[in-house]
């Protein structure tokens, strides 16, 4: 009975250590709000996901520090206690000497055709409040080697809501399939409609040329309100039901698949490698 009352006790305590943080974050150069930057708690997992206005809210103790990160912008960190408006600066990118290679572009191939394969499987972030983002490796071969800009790719997706937004991230990898960070910094949304459905996304403007190494595609989620799915459970043994939610979409995959999904933290870092579901997505290759 002590040991029960203990426990609610601490629990009681630290929630009451934790405030709502709201605010909004920025554009330090033309004060305009940026919408679905990454937020979350230093050394931790907890995050969440500017709006479209760039408003935010997340909870958070007054010693605590948060992190604010988005494309083509510098990373910052402040205090929670001072998180009012948060203005982000633009990345200044130096130029580099850049190597042009001239594509051929008349010959295309597919990798990764998942037509015939049942799709029983897939990754979702029920349950889980913390922030991550699922990465496919796409390892090297001689296909690819000869084929290797990516005009498209087509994946898969469940969603119970209409209007969903997720982002997609092309990570440079070392010769062990560690993410070295974003390939691209171009901010990639796309809109998921309800329902199972087949995405297939044009990235031929990116010019996007799979690396020696391969590279991993990453699927993040963005808990946003619009996202957001609330649902009812039963627990056997208890009684009443609980309330659940989980931000859409899922990506849909089969199992057992081989061993390249992984998990990344929002900065593009590895958190862990993740079982041997395989993500359905079908790279459209030219060369």
């Amino acid at each position: 009975m002590f040991k029960s009352q203990l426990v609610l006790f601490l629990l009681f305590f630290v929630s009451s250590l934790l405030a709502q943080v709201s605010g909004v974050v920025k554009d330090s150069l033309t004060g305009r709000p940026i919408p679905y930057a990454n937020i979350w708690i230093e050394n931790g997992d907890l995050g969440t996901n500017s709006e479209i206005d760039g408003t935010f809210s997340l909870k958070a103790a007054p010693h605590q520090f948060l992190v604010f990160s988005s494309l083509g912008y510098e990373t910052k960190k402040i205090s929670a206690s001072q998180c009012q408006t948060i203005w982000l600066q633009p990345k200044i990118y130096e130029l580099q000497e850049v190597v042009l290679e001239k594509r051929k572009g008349k010959n295309r191939v597919t990798h990764g055709d998942f037509a015939g394969i049942n799709l029983n499987s897939g990754v979702t972030n029920t349950g889980q409040d913390e922030v991550h983002i699922w990465g496919k490796w796409i390892q090297p071969h001689e296909k690819i080697r000869k084929h290797p800009y990516l005009e498209s790719i087509e994946f898969k997706t469940r969603s119970q809501l209409k209007n969903v937004i997720m982002r997609l991230r092309f990570y440079e990898v070392n010769s062990e399939g560690i993410p070295l960070g974003d390939l691209i910094t171009d901010e990639i949304l796309v809109t998921v409609q309800k329902g199972t459905r087949l995405n297939r996304i044009d990235l031929s403007i990116y010019q996007i040329k799979i690396p020696e190494e391969g590279l991993i595609i990453g699927f993040e989620y963005l808990k946003l309100e619009q996202n957001k799915f609330e649902y009812f459970y039963t627990v056997q043994g208890e009684k009443g039901r609980k309330k659940g939610k989980r931000y859409e979409p899922s990506i849909v995959g089969f199992f057992p698949g081989g061993k390249n999904l992984m998990i990344l933290n929002k900065d593009g870092s590895l958190r862990r490698s993740y079982g041997t579901v395989e993500l359905a997505v079908k790279l459209n290759l030219i060369d």
